[in-house]
């Protein structure tokens, strides 16, 4: 089992998080070292992301290769799969806007900013959630004895 995946997965949570502060920061202020401190921050992001796509895609090989997730996650984990690369092109798209507002020092590509990292904000809560209950409501990942234990109470409910 890969154990790089969820400490990767936080990164692409908590980063976005922190540019957004200082992209908030830049336009209160119009302190050009806080836009140029969020671009840095989205692009480290986006480079973790990819960390955590690859990390993410050979976990899911093991999981479905051991069976070791109840059968009802399998969807889940194939949405949870697909929706790592959304995050993906959100955060590029987000790191393409940000650089190029800052390039054309155009004001309003950096409100721009605000809204696509929002938005990948909201992206990776989402894919958090999913990936969360991947673990805890599916045992994705999980030994298979305790996975087999999780089987026969839900089928004695």
């Amino acid at each position: 089992m890969n154990v790089l995946h969820p400490p990767f997965v936080h990164f692409v949570i908590a980063l976005p998080l922190a540019a957004l502060f200082s992209q908030l920061t830049y336009v209160a202020t119009g302190d050009k070292t806080y836009s140029k401190a969020a671009i840095r921050i989205i692009a480290f992001a986006l480079l973790v992301s990819f960390f955590a796509v690859f990390s993410g895609i050979i976990d899911a090989g093991e999981i479905t290769k051991n069976h070791a997730i109840l059968k009802n996650g399998l969807l889940v984990l194939s949405n949870h799969k697909i929706f790592g690369f959304v995050v993906v092109a959100i955060l590029l798209v987000t790191t393409l806007v940000k650089w190029f507002a800052i390039s054309k020092d155009s004001m309003s590509l950096e409100k721009l900013s605000i809204l696509l990292i929002i938005l990948s904000i909201a992206a990776s809560l989402y894919q958090g959630n999913h990936g969360g209950s991947l673990v805890y409501k599916y045992a994705a990942g999980i030994d298979n004895k305790i996975v087999q234990n999780r089987v026969l109470e839900e089928k004695g409910k």
